[in-house]
Formats: structure tokens, C-alpha cells, sequence
């Protein structure tokens, strides 16, 4: 018989640490979401992104100008 409690403390044990993990699956993203907002993170992020957009923008811009310059070289227009 001690073999059977002993198996039943394990399932016990991993189901607690089972469920403990679960909840901390759902909850650690939502904590790190608001200590990174909290710290301003989320407006640094921002930043980067519009930069990096303008960025390309203007990459993208410059291109289509080289392009449309080269086009009409040869065309003779």
C-alpha cells in the first residue's frame, strides 16, 4: 500500500505544478506587458517603428526616383 500513496502524493504534487504553470503561462505576459509600459518601453517601441517607416519611405522613394529616371533615359523622353 505505500507504493499507492506515494504515487497519489506525486499526482498531487505535479497536478499543483501543472495548474501553477498554467497561470503563471496566461499571467507572466500580461505582468511584463505592464512593467514594460511602465517604464516607457512601449513609447520607445513606437519610436523605433515610425522611424524604421520613415526609413523606408524614403528608401522606397529614392528608388522609384532612380527608377523612373533610368526608364525615361531609355525611352528618350
Amino acid at each position: 500500500m505505500k507504493t499507492y500513496h506515494s504515487n497519489m502524493e506525486r499526482r498531487w504534487v505535479l497536478s499543483l505544478l501543472m495548474i501553477i504553470g498554467i497561470i503563471g503561462y496566461f499571467t507572466i505576459p500580461t505582468v511584463a506587458g505592464w512593467i514594460i509600459q511602465a517604464g516607457g518601453m512601449g513609447n520607445y517601441g513606437r519610436n523605433v517603428s515610425n522611424t524604421a517607416g520613415k526609413v523606408g519611405s524614403v528608401a522606397g522613394g529614392a528608388a522609384g526616383a532612380a527608377t523612373g529616371n533610368v526608364a525615361g533615359r531609355l525611352l528618350g523622353k
